[in-house]
C-alpha cells in the first residue's frame, strides 16, 4: 500500500489556509433596527447616507421625505421638504458636503441646502435643464450628476454647473448608453456600473482608466472603499474590483435597498434596519 506524501499534504493545506486567510470578508460592526415610529409615520427609506454625530440621513423617495435617525432611534424630520409641505419634487440624493447638508431634486432641477437640523436655508436652481437621475459627491464638495436627458455626467462646482459634460456617453459608448450606479473615491476618480453590467473607472479629468465586467449577477450598487471599488447586488453578493474577491452581506440585510461607504466602513440599508460593516 502506497504511503501518503505528507509533504504534499502539508503544502496543500498551507496554501489552502493562506488562501482562506487572505480573502476579504465583511464583518458586522453595528446593527441599528428602525424605531417603531418609522412605521407610524409611514416612512419607508430607500436611500441612506452618513450624517454627523453618528447619525444617518435617509430618504423616502416615494414620498419625497428627508429625515435623520440618531444612534438611539430618535427621528428628525426635515421641516421644509416633503409632501406635507406641498413640495412634490423627486429627491434623488442627499449627503453632507463642506457646505452642509445638500439634497438634489430631479423634477425641480435644483439643489437644496439645509442646516444640520434639516431646515432648508437655500435653494439653487441648476442653470441647465439636466434633470439629474443620480448624484455623487467628491471629497472637495463637487457634485457629479448623471443626466439621462443629455446621456452624460455633469459637474457642479463652486455654485456653478458646467454646461459641458464631464463625461459624454455619446462619445464614450453609444447614444442609448445608461448606467445603474456611480461613485467617487477619495482621489476624485469617478466610477460607474453600466446597464450592461460592466464597471468603468474614469480619472479626475474624465479619461477612462479601465473597464471590467462584474462577476456577480445584476450589480446594483457601487461604492468606493479605501483604494478599492466594491459592487453589490440586492442578494448580498459583493465583488472587489481590485482583488477580485467575492464576499457576502449577512443574510439578515437581504434584500439590500442601498449601500454607502465612509472611510473603512459600509452602511447597508435593509427594510427594517441599517447594518454597519467593515471589510477585513
Amino acid at each position: 500500500m502506497k504511503k501518503p506524501n505528507f509533504l504534499k499534504i502539508f503544502i496543500f493545506t498551507f496554501l489552502l489556509l493562506s488562501l482562506l486567510i487572505g480573502q476579504s470578508r465583511l464583518t458586522i460592526v453595528e446593527y441599528r433596527p428602525f424605531p417603531d415610529d418609522l412605521s407610524i409615520l409611514n416612512l419607508i427609506p430607500t436611500k441612506v447616507n452618513w450624517s454627523i454625530a453618528n447619525k444617518f440621513l435617509l430618504l423616502d423617495q416615494d414620498n419625497s421625505e428627508l429625515f435623520e435617525i440618531g444612534p438611539f432611534g430618535d427621528i428628525n424630520l426635515s421641516s421644509g421638504i416633503g409632501m406635507q409641505n406641498n413640495r412634490y419634487g423627486e429627491l434623488i440624493w442627499m449627503g453632507v458636503s463642506p457646505l452642509g447638508i445638500q439634497v438634489v431634486d430631479r423634477l425641480e432641477n435644483e439643489i437644496v441646502h439645509l442646516d444640520f437640523r434639516l431646515n432648508p436655508i437655500q435653494t439653487i436652481p441648476l442653470n441647465q435643464h439636466i434633470y439629474p437621475e443620480m448624484a455623487a459627491l467628491d471629497p472637495w464638495g463637487r457634485l457629479f450628476f448623471y443626466s439621462k436627458t443629455y446621456n452624460g455626467i455633469f459637474v457642479y462646482d463652486r455654485s456653478h454647473l458646467n454646461n459641458i459634460p464631464f463625461i459624454d456617453f455619446y462619445k464614450e459608448f453609444s447614444s442609448n448608453y445608461c448606467i445603474i450606479d456611480m461613485a467617487v473615491n477619495q482621489e476624485g476618480d469617478l466610477a460607474i456600473i453600466g446597464c450592461d453590467g460592466i464597471f468603468h473607472e474614469f480619472s479626475q479629468n474624465g479619461q477612462i482608466q479601465r473597464s471590467t465586467p462584474s462577476s456577480i449577477g445584476q450589480s446594483q450598487f457601487l461604492v468606493s472603499l479605501r483604494d478599492d471599488w466594491l459592487l453589490f447586488n440586492i442578494d448580498g453578493e459583493c465583488y472587489s474590483i481590485n482583488s477580485q474577491n467575492h464576499m457576502s452581506v449577512p443574510g439578515s440585510s437581504i434584500p439590500i435597498i442601498d449601500v454607502i461607504s465612509m472611510n473603512r466602513s459600509l452602511a447597508v440599508l435593509s427594510k427594517d434596519h441599517i447594518m454597519i460593516l467593515n471589510v477585513q
